[in-house]
């Protein structure tokens, strides 16, 4: 993950995590050019200057940013969530606690805030959080390959037991060479070979 504009990418869904700043009035930002922090609604939207003017986005520093929470931009359900735990800025080395989701990210005049996200210590806990909203739409997605996988797999099977069968092969060395009896075997096929 590069900076707090780049995130996670599901595979088989639509989802993009990214780590958002969060300033003192519970304005959230991401992105944004050196030393400005892009301003944005916590539904995701991006917060202009001047709504006729293209660029005008509100930005603040990154000597403003008080914490950060992991968001993620769900275009299946489209929505923007932004996770509940929030990771606190504390301005001395010392303090950091991640433990206690304390990060020290620079003093005030460092542009670090910005690039929380690219800690290699922080990313796992960022992504832990990520994983646990994501896990859902996660499952479904392995289900879904599975099944689709299972039922080609089972076409195959039923089309290489007709072809044996055609072939003259008995229902014992079909039941054997599948793991099942001869009964088992003629039960789950003969119906099949009946329809063809």
């Amino acid at each position: 993950m590069k900076g707090s504009t780049m995130g996670w990418f599901t595979e088989g869904s639509d989802h993009e995590g990214y780590v958002v700043c969060v300033f003192a009035d519970g304005i959230y930002g991401a992105g944004g050019k050196h030393r400005q922090i892009n301003l944005m609604t916590p539904g995701g939207r991006t917060i202009w200057e001047n709504d006729t003017d293209p660029d005008s986005v509100a930005w603040r520093p990154p000597s403003q940013v008080v914490g950060w929470k992991v968001a993620c931009s769900c275009a299946p359900h489209r929505k923007h969530v932004i996770m509940d735990q929030l990771w606190t800025r504390v301005w001395d080395p010392t303090e950091e606690d991640l433990a206690r989701r304390r990060i020290y990210a620079g003093d005030p005049a460092s542009d670090d805030a910005t690039y929380v996200s690219d800690r290699e210590d922080l990313e796992p806990l960022f992504l832990e959080q990520w994983h646990c909203h994501i896990a859902p739409d996660r499952h479904a997605h392995t289900i879904s390959t599975l099944g689709e996988q299972l039922k080609k797999i089972e076409t195959q099977l039923d089309e290489a037991v007709a072809a044996a069968r055609a072939d003259g092969l008995s229902w014992d060395k079909i039941g054997r060479a599948y793991g099942i009896t001869r009964q088992g075997a003629r039960k789950r096929w003969d119906t099949q070979e009946a329809s063809t």
